[in-house]
Parts: C-alpha cells; structure tokens; sequence
C-alpha cells in the first residue's frame, strides 16, 4: 500500500513538472519567434488558453497582443478569436461588463463572416455573461442559436456542450417543460454515446429543475440514481449530490432526514478546503438545527459558519492587498526600464550631436534638462494620482466588508425572531396548523438566503416577502391585524431592484413597537411608488401607540432593551450611502390627532437601481 502511495505522488509530481514544462517552452517559443504574422498569433491564442486558469494576467496580456497583431494583419477571423478568448479570461475574473463588450464585438465579426464555430464560441462566452448577469431571456436566445447550429451534429462535443446550455438558459428563464425536454435529449445522447460523464452532467441539473417545482418524487429517483453512481466510481464528487438530497428533505419540512445529508456533503467540503460552501451549509445547518430545537447544536455549527466567513474575508481583503502591491511593484519596474530606455537614446543623440555641432551643446543640453524635469514632475504627479485611486479602492472594498458582516449578523436575528413567533403560535393555539406556517417561514428563509449573496431584490419579490412576513407575524396578534400594499404600476417590475431586507426592519419595529401595545382595531399599511425617475419611495404607516407611548411602555417593561434590527439598519444605511451620490433617505413622522398620536409613518427614498 505504501508503494503504490509512492507511485502515485511521484505521477502526480511528474504530470504538473511536465506542465510546467510544457507552459515554458510555449512561453521561450514565443519570445523566440520574432516574425509578426498569423503564425505568432495563433501561438499566443494557445498559449493564453493553456494559462488562462493559472494566470489569468498573463493570458490577458497576450491575448491582447494577439488582437493588436490580428487588427495589424487584418484577419478577422483571429480578430473574433482574440476577443472571445478576452471575454472568457474577464468572464473568469469577474468582470461581466467588460466580459459582454468583448463578447459582443467577437460576435459581431463572427456574423459578418458567417462563420458558425466562431459564432458558437463567441456566443458561449457571451450568455455565459449574460447568465452570471441574470439576462436570462438573451442568454437562452444565445444558447438556441448555437444548438440549431450544431444539431446537424448531434454526436459531436460541441452539440454536448450546446445542448448543456440551451438547458440550462431554459431552466433560468423558468421554462419547466423546455428545460426538461432539453436535459432528458442530452441524456439520451449520452446513453447511445456510452458516454457516462456526459450522461450525469445533465442528470444533476434535471434533479434541480424538478426540485425548484416541487416535482420531489422526480427528483428523488434523479438525485439516488446521481449519488449511486458516484459512490461507485467517483466519491470525490458526492459533495453536489449530498447537498441536493439535503436540500430536497428540507423542501419537505424533513429537517432530521435532511440533517445527516447536509452533514455529509460538509464533510467533503471540509476536506477539499472549500470555505464557500462550508460557510453555506453551515448557515443552512443553523436553520435546520434551530427548527428541531437543538440548540446547542445550533450555537455549534454558528460558530463553524462565522469561522468560515471571516476565513473568506480575511483571505478577500490579503487577495485585494497582495494584488494593488505587485501592480504597483510592476507599474514601477516598467517606468524605470522605460525611463532607462530613454536615457541611453537621450544621451546617444546628444553625443552625436556634440560631435557634428558643437556650437549647440549648450543649447541641447538646457532643452534635455528641461525636459527631463517636467517629466519627471509629470511622473510624480501620476504616481500620486494612482497612489489616491489605490488608497479609494481599498476604502471601498473595506465598507463593502464591513456591509456584508452586519447583513451576516441581521439574517441570524431575523430567524430567531420569526422562529419565536411561531413557537408562541404553537404553544398558545392549534398546533395542527404549525406546520403550515413553518412551511411559510421556511419560503421566507429560502428567500432571504437567495437574495444575500447578490445584495439586491426586485419590487415584486421584496413585496412576495414581506407579505409571508406579515403572515407570519399576523400569528402574534392573533388575526387581530390588518395590513395592505398598495404597489404603483411603473415600479411592479422585474426589472427595478432595491437593497434586500431594506423594508422589512421599519415593518417589524412598526408592529413590536406600535401595534402590538394596541388592543384591536390594528391597520399597517404599506405603499411603494416611483417617487421621480431615479427614485422609488416607500411608505409604511401604522394607526399605533406612537414612539413616545412605546418608548415609555418599553422602558418600564425591558428598561435596557435597544431594537437590534433598526440599530443595524441604521447602521447598514451608513454603509450603503457611503460614497454615493444618491443616497437612501428615511424620515420618521410621529402622526397626532387633537395632540393625541394616532400612529407612525416612515418614508423611504430609495434609488433606482435597474438590472
């Protein structure tokens, strides 16, 4: 056993020496080809590819020389390859917009040649932006455009790979019955291919299109016939498939058959270094525990979910720092071997000009001197210029860390509050009735934890929300509440976004606050409206005690108790206003009535951010 351990570290080590091998040599080769022809392109086009992944600068830097040669040459053809190899790199790091430019302009010239495999790789690269953008409908345009063109054929690797993605751009745009036509043909082909992986690779995502509409008979069979297959041939890859059967249970309010798959998949987690989704499974497992009332088994896991997201924002911030150091570094060996440059040119010039005429050495040499010292004013006022530019861009990434550790804290409070609410329901009513409620409160959970990662929520989502929210929260006082949203036309789109978990801190305090010290006759009202073109203003009005009466209530009752969930609103605002040129404005209004208060408005103005 210990020899064949040794035989494998040693193919292991051999196989990576061998590429790096492999990756110098193409490197030497290219410095050593000095002719700038079609030749060199297609040299820098692989090399890019064979690095893209391990070093992503280097592979932007000669993709860019390759597009600089091929508008030189004037071949379109290599032209259209550069750009989708540029859109893929920016696609890997991250940068969408920059990603679809050059995507678009790939496509563009694809068209004008009619040439469909350059086509079909632009238009991988662009509705793989267009997804990670959330443009679903132009994504599955793209995707249906590259199958009919490899459908011709069907056996082929790239009608794979299209047909994958015409699915998937299905799936998105929730188009069940599309999508599942797509996925079911892809594992077709594969059977008749006796192609396993390729067979697999389109069962996992159908076992997620029948789990996202509740089809969880579907599913089940999917997910068992996914995780059979890798126990037997490919453990390493259970972690997916664990967490899809985990996932599934939950769907079902089976929180203790979901608890051990959950735990399974973070085991592998764990053991491939994966703090993405340790931190994710960890937050999940909370819930679950929370839900079963194992509490210390919840406090437990808690800590394992804040462990990882401070790993991840700890390595974020050493990343953003490592990277603005070695650019600096760079930016300043090159100006040197460029100034360097100029100075042996410089001096060259003036000795053969000493030489010819010597009459004009005088001359020369205050107009050198001269301009050697406006350059290197000039330089100095750069580099203090980059200097600032890097000092905003580290300030930002620190309040957008410290934005994303307070949304971190609200999500937990939130839970506990909403998992009270529903133990007081069970224990004081029906508990009959409990489990459509946790059903509710599991929608709203699943929600909240979608919506965190991006920050931002349409109008119609939010209200989906806060609407399951007031359900919930209507439990406490007993049906004894009434409430409406009264949301305009123009704003009831898709399309406009606002922060998460914005609205729902005011509706909260305007309930435990307001409301629930009256004894009947309770209204809570909600309005959201385009309050100008840039703006879309929320109001929520409550017939309450009023601050005053509450602040005097509460201090009698809980005299030390401060409200988390406004204090780390207020405190999220801060954070989201920083910097920006529009920012998001509340005002509290205590409303009277013959000097007797009768309730509370807050006005929200909130920027439009559109997607």
């Amino acid at each position: 056993m210990r020899k064949l351990l040794l035989l494998i570290t040693f193919i292991c080590f051999n196989f990576s020496f061998s590429q790096t091998k492999i990756i110098d040599s193409l490197r030497t080769e290219i410095v050593n080809y000095k002719a700038n022809d079609t030749v060199k392109i297609q040299k820098l086009l692989y090399f890019a590819k064979r690095i893209q992944r391990a070093n992503y600068k280097e592979a932007e830097t000669k993709l860019h020389e390759a597009l600089f040669l091929s508008k030189e040459l004037k071949s379109k053809k290599l032209e259209s390859l550069s750009l989708t190899g540029l859109a893929r790199v920016n696609l890997q790091r991250g940068k969408l917009t920059e990603a679809m430019e050059f995507g678009i302009n790939s496509k563009k010239i694809a068209d004008s040649l009619q040439n469909n495999i350059l086509i079909q790789e632009a238009n991988v690269q662009l509705l793989s932006a267009y997804s990670n953008n959330m443009n679903y409908d132009q994504a599955k345009e793209l995707a249906e455009e590259n199958y009919n063109i490899s459908k011709l054929n069907p056996n082929s690797r790239g009608h794979f790979r299209n047909l994958y993605y015409y699915a998937e751009a299905e799936r998105m745009s929730k188009n069940f019955e599309g999508a599942e036509k797509r996925f079911k043909e892809g594992i077709e082909l594969s059977k008749k291919a006796n192609n396993k992986a390729g067979e697999y690779a389109f069962k996992t995502p159908l076992a997620s299109l029948y789990k996202d509409h509740r089809k969880f008979d579907k599913a089940e069979l999917v997910i068992d016939d996914i995780i059979n297959y890798y126990e037997a041939n490919n453990k390493a890859r259970l972690a997916g498939p664990y967490f899809s059967k985990a996932t599934l249970y939950s769907m079902q309010f089976k929180h203790q058959e979901a608890e051990p798959w959950y735990l399974k998949s973070l085991k592998i987690y764990e053991g491939e270094g994966n703090l993405f989704w340790k931190k994710r499974i960890a937050q999940i497992l909370y819930v679950n525990y929370s839900i079963q009332q194992k509490n210390q088994l919840a406090d437990s896991i808690n800590n394992v979910y804040i462990a990882a997201r401070d790993s991840i924002d700890s390595k974020e911030k050493k990343q953003i720092i490592e990277d603005v150091r070695i650019k600096y570094e760079t930016d300043k060996i090159e100006q040197e071997k460029n100034y360097a440059k100029l100075e042996s040119s410089k001096n060259r010039n003036l000795f053969i000009g000493s030489v010819i005429i010597g009459v004009l050495i005088f001359i020369a040499s205050l107009f050198y001197l001269g301009r050697i010292k406006a350059k290197r004013k000039a330089e100095v006022i750069a580099l203090e210029l980059k200097e600032t530019q890097k000092r905003l861009a580290l300030e930002k990434q620190y309040r957008d860390a410290e934005l994303k550790a307070l949304k971190a804290q609200m999500n937990p409070h939130f839970i506990f509050n909403a998992l009270n609410s529903i133990q007081e329901y069970i224990v004081l009513n029906q508990k009959s009735l409990a489990s459509d409620y946790l059903g509710k409160f599991a929608d709203l959970i699943r929600n909240y934890l979608n919506y965190s990662d991006t920050g931002l929520v349409s109008i119609p989502e939010e209200v989906h929300n806060l609407n399951l929210y007031l359900e919930l929260e209507k439990l406490r006082f007993e049906d004894e509440l009434s409430y409406s949203f009264n949301v305009e036309g123009k704003v009831n789109s898709e399309l406009i976004k606002i922060p998460t978990m914005l609205i729902q801190p005011y509706i909260e305090n305007a309930l435990k606050h307001g409301l629930l010290h009256k004894r009947d006759n309770r209204i809570l009202s909600v309005s959201i409206s385009q309050y100008s073109s840039s703006l879309v203003q929320c109001i929520i009005e409550d017939n309450g005690v009023g601050r005053k009466k509450s602040e005097e209530i509460k201090s009698r009752l809980k005299p030390n108790h401060k409200s988390f969930a406004l204090n780390a609103n207020t405190q999220r605002l801060d954070l989201l206003n920083y910097g920006k040129e529009r920012k998001i404005g509340v005002e509290i209004i205590d409303l009277m009535e013959n000097d007797e208060p009768k309730g509370t408005k807050v006005i929200l103005t909130i920027p439009i951010i559109k997607s």
